[in-house]
């Protein structure tokens, strides 16, 4: 089969490579769309979560073709999604049944540690229905359903961050996270959202999403003024800031978590969502003074997703600007790193 292979920062290649076998416990999936994750643009660029020789790719939806013996649920022709993983059951956290949390988890994961799915195939190990094996309802398309993990990943925020309909919320960043994180924001819905965004287009599509501001600003640490203009002016012990609830930063660049403690009131809540490809220096007092929680964001609930794509709650067709063909992924990867229109990439197989 054909896969896109990881080869060094910088270079991605599709190679002809062995098609996986199946075991008594496995599925096999031909893959049909799959995107671009955040993290696979790191990868290419910095080579931070994968290895020489890697297979990319965990954002996808595709049809069963194979079915070990030892499957029960699912069957060949059935369209789905899903994962590998494994955790060594051991440690600290496993545990505690916190199994997420386990160093382990990446070496086994699909797209990470396993081959993942920019592939013609890609092998779920141990496979198990709605554990982590996802059927996919029919009135979804291939792309929205590939679109089904990012989308987890927003509500996986939520969950963390447990907003009401009382809270103002601001979300930092309007890429694919971010545009899905307000929509799935609107749709409880809180008070108010805004986004902070560096690119007129992705403001304006915010905007047209839900967002009730989108705010466009040149570069991270210019868009307090704005910021406070929409949400009020929240004092605190040294120092005057935003009176945000909830701040969601989707983008993980140099700069925006500062923004980010700058937008949350005293005694709110900072959820970090976007990863970063360089450390951030920030005024930690800020923390201290405001008494803020900050949390980090690590996950995914798939099901989740399916359903709020499913019940029409978010809409995934806007945010999908640029389509390839497998064999062009190196293409594909070059739009994602270097084109400013470019949103959610992806590729499609066969």
């Amino acid at each position: 089969m054909k896969a896109v292979v990881y080869v060094r920062p910088g270079e991605v290649v599709v190679q002809e490579v062995e098609r996986p076998r199946v075991g008594p416990r496995d599925i096999l999936i031909k893959v049909r769309a799959v995107g671009l994750c955040g993290s696979d643009l790191h990868t290419y660029r910095t080579g931070r979560y994968a290895f020489p020789s890697q297979i990319m790719g965990h954002e996808f939806c595709g049809e069963v073709a194979a079915v070990g013996p030892e499957v029960a649920g699912i069957a060949t022709g059935q369209r789905a999604t899903g994962f590998s993983a494994a955790y060594c059951g051991a440690c600290y956290w496993c545990r505690r049944q916190q199994f997420r949390l386990c160093p382990h988890l990446f070496e086994t994961y699909t797209g990470y540690g396993r081959p993942g799915a920019m592939a013609d195939y890609v092998k779920i190990d141990e496979a198990e229905l709605d554990r982590n094996v996802f059927l996919i309802p029919s009135e979804l398309s291939d792309e929205q359903a590939a679109m089904a993990e990012p989308l987890g990943t927003a509500l996986y925020a939520l969950a963390r961050t447990k907003p009401d309909c009382a809270d103002s919320a601001v979300v930092i960043g309007a890429g694919p996270i971010g545009n899905l994180l307000v929509q799935a924001l609107k749709s409880i819905p809180v008070k108010q959202v805004t986004v902070t965004e560096m690119s007129v287009e992705r403001a304006a599509l915010a905007k047209a999403l839900g967002a009730d501001y989108a705010l466009h600003l040149r570069e991270p640490g210019h868009a307090l003024p704005s910021v406070q203009a929409v949400t009020g002016i929240g004092a605190y012990h040294f120092g005057s800031g935003a009176m945000a609830d909830l701040v969601y930063d989707t983008a993980g660049a140099p700069g925006t978590f500062g923004d980010a403690l700058e937008f949350v009131r005293a005694g709110g809540t900072v959820a970090l969502v976007g990863l970063p490809e360089r450390p951030s220096q920030v005024d930690v007092s800020r923390i201290i003074f405001k008494d803020v929680r900050v949390l980090g964001v690590l996950g995914s609930i798939i099901p989740q997703g399916l359903d709020y794509l499913r019940r029409g709650l978010v809409k995934t067709a806007p945010l999908v600007t640029h389509r390839f063909p497998l064999h062009e992924a190196a293409e594909a990867f070059r739009t994602m790193a270097t084109d400013p229109a470019a949103m959610k990439v992806m590729l499609l197989p066969g």
